[in-house]
């Protein structure tokens, strides 16, 4: 084994193809991250899985693969962050989703990469007139029978918890299937978990980093996208 080789590939893809304002963006929000923290000390989870997230995520909206080992560490963490306050929506999503989608969105991704400026980036495609109708209709029926769910297991905030939930696996889906509209949803999810999460500073300041990374993830994802025939 060229262990070499493996060390100059993985170098390649944490570090490589960065630009300026991108590395200057990612040290801002975890410097919030970690001052949020100092505010907060007694949710360390919470902090571990503000970072975790948001480097997920800034990697997404680079399309570099490696998004999914950060996004594990992510899903552990937050799971518990979730399960203290109750979320039961947010803890399903990452037992069900957030999970599992780390895995599969790896392999899916790894077949439809493209060679990038400094690395490799994934192939993104963009969704119909008609996939937009059929992803609105799922998520407001899903939406609205979760909902039900989650108020028959006295789960708080289950209006709210019920539709970022249900955003969260549409979402998910658009990621890993390399649909850039992912980022409208993520948009929209953000603002309203910046709402759920309003009490827990390293909670709101990342989805608050999510939310501006969301809008450059759109932009990005349209310079990836595949031309289509």
């Amino acid at each position: 084994m060229d262990y070499a080789a493996i060390c100059r590939g993985l170098k390649q893809e944490l570090f490589g193809g960065w630009k300026p304002f991108e590395v200057l963006w990612l040290a801002a929000f975890l410097i919030a991250q970690i001052w949020a923290y100092t505010q907060q000390p007694e949710s360390w989870l919470a902090m571990i899985a503000g970072i975790s997230g948001i480097i997920c995520v800034v990697f997404v909206s680079k399309g570099k693969i490696s998004n999914y080992f950060f996004g594990l560490i992510f899903a552990y963490s937050y799971f518990y962050v979730a399960w203290k306050a109750n979320f039961l929506g947010e803890m399903n999503t990452v037992l069900y989703v957030y999970l599992p989608a780390q895995f599969i969105g790896y392999f899916l991704w790894k077949s439809n990469m493209q060679q990038e400026a400094g690395g490799e980036a994934v192939i993104a495609k963009k969704l119909s007139a008609k996939g937009w109708v059929v992803l609105l209709s799922a998520i407001a029926l899903g939406t609205a029978a979760f909902v039900q769910v989650l108020k028959a297991h006295q789960g708080s905030s289950a209006g709210l918890d019920g539709l970022t939930t249900v955003l969260v696996v549409a979402a998910q889906l658009l990621m890993i299937l390399r649909y850039r509209e992912q980022w409208a949803l993520w948009i929209v999810l953000n603002i309203l978990s910046i709402v759920l999460w309003a009490e827990n500073p390293s909670m709101y300041l990342m989805y608050g980093a999510y939310l501006l990374n969301s809008l450059y993830g759109y932009y990005n994802w349209s310079r990836l996208q595949q031309p289509q025939l």
